[in-house]
């Protein structure tokens, strides 16, 4: 064994302590029986829901799983009481999405906001929003990857989590402003010193050297938020873009295929979980059922 690896090697005590530490997690009646049954483990995390979300009931499952296997030669995956109990439980549980802007909001938003402290936060929006980009493509998107033609700009993210480059276009006419023209006005900005990366860290009207980092993109929704005076502006997330996206893409008409292409989803299922009905689409509805078409 060499230096290195010994200098990381876990001595006999430490080990010691770790397993106690883990066999706390099996209720304190078993470990006094000395059985492990399904019936027991079926009282503790009854016992585990009163106190717990149905999410953490599932990582105390997965603890317990592997430790029980490795420490007492039990595999509880065969226990399908259980496995349905807890499948029943996490029924009740309801994931909290991100929150998202509706096209009112962004329009707002892109129209009042002054461009000497917005501008940097307004090309985020409008590419993240038009793409239903994840924060850190944006942050890594380089100068090169967006090109000026003229009535529009084509986009390229090369870097993407499925591996897959994929592209879209800003039109001049996009969310009633002339968003081409603002893309343009912040890269006029740019100072000839700095590096590839395409957004630039944006003070007083002014770029930077210093890029900007995933942090600051994933902080886009909350700032816009804030700006337009919404509740809780702190949930609304760097994720609520992508959902934000499919939403407006679904709202406009785009059926669940274009949706799965648009946000690289291969799940129907997946695709409809970024998908939140709006306020403007629920009045739409009600709208046409409500309301007599103004015939003649």
């Amino acid at each position: 064994m060499n230096d290195h690896a010994e200098s990381f090697s876990i001595s006999a005590e430490i080990k010691q302590e770790a397993q106690e530490a883990t066999l706390r997690l099996l209720p304190a009646k078993s470990k006094r029986e000395g059985a492990i049954t399904e019936e027991v483990l079926l009282a503790y995390f009854f016992n585990v829901e009163k106190h717990f979300a149905a999410s953490s009931m599932w990582t105390k499952y997965s603890m317990l799983k592997s430790m029980l296997k490795v420490h007492k030669g039990i595999d509880i995956s065969k226990y399908g009481k259980l496995t349905s109990y807890l499948k029943v439980g996490s029924r009740k549980y309801k994931t909290k999405k991100a929150k998202i802007l509706e096209r009112n909001q962004i329009e707002e938003f892109l129209k009042k906001a002054p461009d000497v402290e917005y501008l940097q936060v307004k090309v985020a929006l409008i590419m993240g929003v038009t793409d239903a980009s994840r924060c850190n493509e944006l942050t890594f998107l380089d100068i090169s990857d967006v090109q000026d033609k003229g009535s529009y700009l084509y986009v390229l993210i090369p870097d993407t989590k499925t591996n897959i480059s994929r592209s879209f276009t800003v039109m001049e006419e996009a969310f009633s402003v002339n968003a081409v023209e603002m893309c343009g006005k912040y890269i006029s900005l740019r100072p000839k010193a700095a590096g590839r990366r395409f957004f630039l860290r944006y003070v007083d009207g002014k770029c930077t050297t210093q890029h900007v980092g995933i942090n600051t993109i994933s902080k886009t929704l909350s700032k816009v938020a804030s700006f337009l005076g919404l509740p809780d502006p702190e949930s609304f997330t760097g994720h609520g873009m992508r959902r934000s996206s499919a939403t407006l893409l679904a709202n406009s008409g785009g059926d669940i295929t274009t949706v799965k292409r648009h946000g690289g989803w291969k799940s129907t299922t997946v695709a409809e979980n970024y998908i939140e009905e709006s306020l403007s689409s629920k009045m739409a509805i009600a709208e046409k059922i409500q309301v007599l078409p103004n015939v003649g």
